[in-house]
């Protein structure tokens, strides 16, 4: 019994010395040093590799996930520093001796596209030679938030900005406005007229607003579809030729479901998905004297029908590292695109919409000519 209790002693005495005296790198920590940054902007992260065992952690794995929502465009020389754009993470081995720290940090590119989004990064570091393989390993996540970029312009009350909205939108809703009045007041006019039934015999087909929204709206949709037009001409006509190197690359999904009828409802047929896949590019680029740092690849006005996959070749073929030509935005540098023209999009929105404006403009036309025929009449008895 008395030996017994001297090889239990011996054990437990020898494991808490061993426990004691190896790895342990469960105080790490990994700190954004902003909790929100706006797109098109840096964020940098801090990382502390904390070794409090009392062993060496030689030859530690260390592995950092490229962010989701956003770019991985630097980060400090780290021992058997690898890349792997494919596998989407770096990789390194660090050595942290005992009771001491490993410092290190790196930068992250917000896209402007991903505004209200956050970008999610994940890091793990772990030591398989360690006796305690729990104590060895740590991994962490974090997020920074991306808000909207802020601006300069509008108009500053008590402190607070109000930016007014473009001349286009005032000017679309002040001719909504005023069809829609003169509209209801003339064919309030017809309908009360006692000589109605002399010039139509069913005026009011469809009610005053619809009218305006058969007209306004698909004014309003040749409005963005001639915006679009205007800008995709743009790029290939006043923004800037630069030479860009390429920091990083990610694609950008987007999902959407289709809505289920009734009938599919009933037969239980599930909701078609929609998958958009597109590149988009973290670019280093001069523009005049000045290094700026950026991200987009085209103009966004192409036309997507069903699940595919754009620009595929092109992510294919830029890697990072490689040196492209992009072409920027003067009035606003961060705006850059590496494949520029016309997308397709302003002549499909432009068209759309035409039987529906047709058909409003016919509307007004016979409101026209049935209030013309009414004041005739009107002269004509007097």
């Amino acid at each position: 019994m008395f030996r017994l209790l001297i090889i239990l002693f011996l054990t437990s005495y020898l494991t808490t010395t061993v426990s004691a005296s190896d790895i342990d790198l469960s105080q790490s920590k990994i700190s954004p040093e902003m909790e929100k940054v706006p797109g098109g902007a840096i964020a940098k992260v801090n990382v502390i590799l904390k070794n409090t065992g009392n062993r060496p952690s030689d030859g530690t794995d260390l592995t950092i996930g490229f962010p989701e929502n956003g770019f991985f465009i630097r980060i400090d020389e780290l021992p058997e520093l690898k890349r792997d754009d494919e596998a989407r993470e770096i990789t390194a081995r660090v050595n942290i001796p005992a009771g001491e720290e490993y410092r290190f940090s790196f930068d992250l590119l917000a896209p402007r596209s991903e505004i209200n989004k956050s970008i999610s990064m994940h890091i793990e570091v772990r030591n398989l030679l360690a006796n305690d393989l729990v104590a060895a390993r740590w991994n962490s996540d974090a997020s920074i938030k991306i808000t909207s970029v802020p601006t300069t312009g509008g108009i500053v009350i008590g402190g607070l900005r109000f930016n007014p909205p473009p001349i286009g939108l005032v000017v679309w809703l002040g001719c909504a406005v005023l069809l829609f009045v003169w509209l209801r007041s003339r064919m309030n006019w017809i309908a009360k007229h006692p000589k109605a039934s002399q010039v139509t015999s069913n005026v009011r087909q469809l009610p005053s607003y619809g009218i305006a929204a058969l007209v306004m709206f698909p004014l309003g949709s040749m409005m963005v579809a001639g915006g679009m037009a205007w800008r995709d001409l743009q790029t290939m006509t006043n923004w800037k030729e630069s030479q860009a190197t390429i920091l990083g690359r990610r694609e950008v999904v987007k999902t959407s479901k289709d809505d289920r009828s009734a009938v599919e409802i009933r037969k239980g047929i599930q909701s078609r998905k929609t998958t958009i896949r597109k590149p988009e590019f973290a670019l280093k680029y001069l523009v005049v004297d000045r290094e700026v740092i950026s991200s987009g690849f085209d103009t966004g006005s192409s036309i997507n029908v069903g699940s595919q996959i754009i620009g595929k070749a092109a992510i294919d073929e830029m890697v990072t590292g490689q040196t492209i030509t992009c072409w920027y935005d003067p009035a606003d540098p961060a705006i850059v695109v590496v494949r520029r023209g016309f997308g397709g999009a302003s002549l499909f929105y432009g068209l759309l919409p035409l039987p529906f404006l047709c058909f409003g403009l016919w509307q007004l036309r016979r409101i026209r000519n049935c209030a013309r025929d009414l004041e005739m009449i009107e002269s004509n008895v007097a």
